[in-house]
């Protein structure tokens, strides 16, 4: 009898998401708990374990497909645990005679049904061709979505007998903890048609909304980030916890909560297009925008106007790193009120970021670097931080836009406001 695993909701009014890897083919034998496939929704993106061990028989959907909640995804066939009992007491003796031989050929069959696959994430037709490249799959590192093996790794690995450099060295980064490590398949893509899906599929959604509705203004500016380098020194030496996770991101996310609650109009938005009301949240909700080797994720530190800037950088930490690792959900990307996007952490200085809809703003930061700055009349070479303002014109004038962004400057010039309490 064959088991139906059907698509279970994985999310609160989740009705369907999208297949966007599949880790087994019809014909392979899974044990229970083990990742069958890798759906999206809502730009997270989650592994689903089968509930049983067997033989996969047939997958419903290609990647790429969407699928809803109930439909079956996948039917795999569960090994015998007993025996068929035997009918007929005439047969008796002939049962004890060839009783052994056939429950010893029952073991192995058993055996031999329910041996663990290597739990290895890749598509068919990756492991397809592995098979032809004659490449042990189960020995590759895979630089993919959650560790997945991708064609790139097959064909490299193929050339090389050390397999084992195909995994991304992580590299420290103090600037931001959203940086991601150079891949060796970064920006890679083959000849010929795509379709677009996963989350760059919702990612091309969202930001072609966002930039045909939102008329957006930019204000770009500048700030000497030396004392601010000099108080994240400071405070990572405090015996507290959450010091330790300090870092110029964090302490520029501190600067943004203050100014939000001082300018509630950057933390609000526009409902309708055209405009037919405005919304002001009671609470700041910062999104922190990680790049990750799929796609843009964004996390949300919720409510984070009521926490001190120890534990916020403790909750950007340990978001950013579920983000990294595919292990963010659906409820911790929901519910930004304002985004930071560092692609300074990337080595760039200047950017114009698109504000997500739901939102009035955006900061984006740039690289921290020495830069000629005047002071006191001459020239020196000081750490600078540059920074960009993206606002909802609709709500946000320019007056506002600029006293918020002062805030934030004056903030970072003496980072010692950050302490205070309000």
């Amino acid at each position: 009898m064959a088991f139906e695993f059907r698509l279970p909701d994985i999310g609160e009014g989740l009705e369907d998401a999208e297949i966007v890897s599949w880790y087994v083919s019809p014909g392979d034998v899974v044990e229970r708990d083990q990742s069958l496939l890798e759906v999206l929704t809502d730009k997270a993106s989650s592994e689903l374990p089968s509930p049983v061990a067997g033989k996969v028989l047939k997958l419903s959907g290609q990647e790429g497909d969407r699928i809803k909640v109930g439909d079956v995804l996948i039917e795999i066939e569960e090994p015998l645990t007993t025996p068929p009992q035997e009918n007929s007491l005439e047969e008796d003796s002939e049962i004890e005679e060839s009783k052994p031989e056939r429950d010893n050929s029952r073991i192995e069959e058993q055996k031999s049904f329910i041996t663990v696959a290597p739990k290895v994430k890749a598509s068919p037709a990756t492991r397809k061709l592995a098979r032809e490249l004659t490449v042990d799959i189960s020995s590759i590192s895979g630089t993919g979505s959650s560790g997945r093996i991708t064609n790139d790794d097959v064909r490299l690995a193929a050339k090389s007998d050390n397999t084992s450099s195909l995994s991304p060295s992580p590299i420290d980064s103090e600037q931001t903890s959203s940086f991601l490590p150079e891949r060796s398949n970064l920006g890679f893509m083959e000849a010929g048609e795509h379709k677009v899906k996963g989350v760059r599929g919702v990612i091309a959604k969202n930001m072609s909304a966002a930039w045909a509705e939102i008329p957006h203004i930019h204000s770009l500016d500048e700030v000497d980030a030396s004392l601010l380098i000099d108080f994240r020194n400071r405070l990572k030496k405090v015996a507290r916890q959450g010091a330790s996770k300090i870092t110029p991101l964090s302490i520029i996310a501190a600067a943004t909560v203050r100014a939000l609650k001082k300018y509630p109009m950057m933390n609000g938005h526009v409902v309708g297009n055209p405009a037919e009301k405005i919304i002001i949240p009671p609470s700041v909700n910062l999104g922190i925008a990680v790049a990750s080797d799929s796609g843009l994720l964004v996390p949300v530190i919720s409510e984070a106007n009521s926490i001190d800037i120890f534990e916020l950088a403790e909750k950007i930490s340990e978001l950013v790193e579920l983000a990294r690792e595919h292990k963010i959900t659906v409820e911790q990307m929901q519910g930004a009120t304002f985004t930071i996007t560092n692609y300074g952490a990337l080595g760039g200085r200047w950017a114009l970021p698109v504000i997500s809809l739901g939102q009035a703003g955006i900061l984006g930061v740039g690289k921290i670097e020495d830069r000629p700055v005047a002071v006191e009349g001459k020239v020196e070479a000081r750490p600078t931080l540059p920074i960009v303002l993206g606002a909802d014109h609709r709500l946000i004038d320019g007056d506002v836009a600029e006293a918020f962004k002062n805030s934030i400057m004056n903030d970072l010039l003496e980072p010692l406001n950050l302490l205070v309490t309000e």
